[in-house]
């Protein structure tokens, strides 16, 4: 591992790309993101590996001004948020730095926000599925779930690579088994890829090698699909074959992804105990799903996991919002929105189940 001066090169990196003049700027513009994150809580993560930030930090202080939309968006949810009963129990996405809670905190407040649109008496919860809502007098609990993999860290590695370069790309084989590193050895990922860009002659020299042929490889993981590499702009100096296209089977990844979310909620937050449930998936990490739905229909699943009465899908952006278009469930080989008519439906279905 890289351990200069000033530690590991992501560490170097983030620490000079993060303005916290503009974390301020943007905390006061926008109250409600500044009350839930305040400046002690941003500073918790600028040691901790493997991204030495917390997540707000890092999006309030690096993030262009052409992102404002998506604080905007994030003020909003926030605000709507408050107004829940029970939302302090909900602190630890907060307060947790890890790159990719960022996507779960998002995804639970959009959640939130669409159940008050559809039922009444919506609750964060103190203990079990995330929330509750009544919809036709039916009290339903509703577990949110970010689908990620390994798309935070190639997330956090591709947004550091854009702060760098706007032609950095990243590239693996879609719809395939695609696992980067865990836990402690992400650092030593995250280092080994970004050491060469202490040199400071090393990416004007792959511009200049892009300016002649292109794709230029930077980086070939070893252990998995992933490439990074430069790409360039003249179409006469393009090289096929240099990154593989490789891509396996829709309908298999589609089915694999749903079941993945179903396994890893089956025992989570008291599912088993409170009925009917709903869990409210979202996909929108996942380029390799968004690729296999929107070439193949999803594949129908035979039954639903005991625990888990309903499983909705959506693929909605951090800075969308759910409608019933949005949030699709997925029951039995059934496909329907999830709006009050279907949900008081559902319930029907699955108190004759649970009797």
């Amino acid at each position: 591992m890289t351990t200069l001066e000033h530690g590991p090169v992501q560490r170097q990196l983030v620490h000079r790309l993060i303005d916290w003049e503009r974390i301020a700027a943007r905390r006061e513009r926008y109250p409600a993101i500044g009350r839930a994150f305040p400046l002690e809580t941003l500073k918790t993560g600028c040691e901790r590996p493997p991204y030495y930030c917390h997540y707000m930090a890092w999006r309030l202080g690096a993030w262009p001004d052409v992102d404002e939309r998506l604080f905007q968006r994030l003020e909003e949810l926030l605000r709507c948020a408050k107004e829940i009963p029970n939302w302090e129990h909900e602190k630890s996405l907060l307060t947790d730095a890890e790159f990719s809670v960022f996507w779960s905190l998002v995804w639970q407040l959009q959640v939130a926000e669409y159940l008050r649109e559809i039922g009444e008496d919506v609750s964060w919860a103190k203990s079990g599925p995330d929330l509750s809502v009544k919809i036709g007098g039916e009290r339903w609990f509703v577990e949110c779930y970010t689908y990620q993999k390994s798309f935070g860290l190639l997330n956090f590695l591709e947004e550091l690579l854009l702060r760098l370069e706007p032609d950095i790309r990243t590239d693996y084989d879609r719809c395939l088994p695609f696992s980067l590193p865990r836990d402690g050895d992400r650092e030593l990922f995250l280092d080994k890829i970004m050491s060469p860009f202490l040199d400071p002659d090393y990416l004007a020299n792959a511009k200049e090698s892009a300016g002649h042929e292109y794709p230029v490889v930077l980086y070939k993981d070893p252990d998995s699909s992933l490439f990074v590499y430069v790409e360039g702009s003249d179409v006469d100096a393009y090289r096929p074959g240099r990154i593989p296209n490789v891509n396996g089977s829709p309908e298999a990844h589609l089915e694999t992804a749903l079941r993945e979310a179903l396994k890893n909620k089956q025992t989570r937050n008291k599912l088993k105990n409170h009925h009917p449930n709903l869990l409210a998936v979202n996909y929108s990490l996942s380029e390799d799903y968004q690729l296999a739905e929107s070439s193949r229909e999803t594949p129908p699943l035979a039954e639903i996991d005991p625990n888990i009465d309903v499983l909705a899908r959506s693929k909605v952006g951090i800075d969308g919002r759910l409608s019933r278009e949005k949030l699709e469930v997925v029951i039995g080989g059934r496909s329907l929105h999830v709006n009050h008519a279907n949900l008081n439906r559902i319930a029907r279905i699955n108190n004759s189940l649970h009797r």
